[in-house]
């Protein structure tokens, strides 16, 4: 699933932009997403794309992931 600050491909025009505004919509404990909007910082028109089909995005990165190893003790502090 898509997420706010996901670096995505627009499939059709090969751009690459940020996922800036996600709409979703909830209703009876079920999530849809009514569309992500996709900011591009390329200098072409338009900045702005309103994406209503996952399909139709590729990720490139998601900031959400760990890319770093972090450091854990051998043994528990507490």
């Amino acid at each position: 699933m898509l997420h706010l600050g996901d670096v995505v491909e627009e499939i059709a025009t090969g751009r690459l932009g940020k996922i800036d505004t996600v709409l979703e919509h909830h209703a009876n404990g079920q999530q849809t997403v009514n569309y992500w909007r996709v900011f591009f910082d390329d200098g072409k028109q338009p900045l702005l794309g309103i994406i209503k089909d996952a399909l139709e995005l590729r990720l490139v990165s998601c900031p959400h992931t760990e890319t770093e190893p972090r450091f854990t003790p051998a043994r528990s502090i507490i």
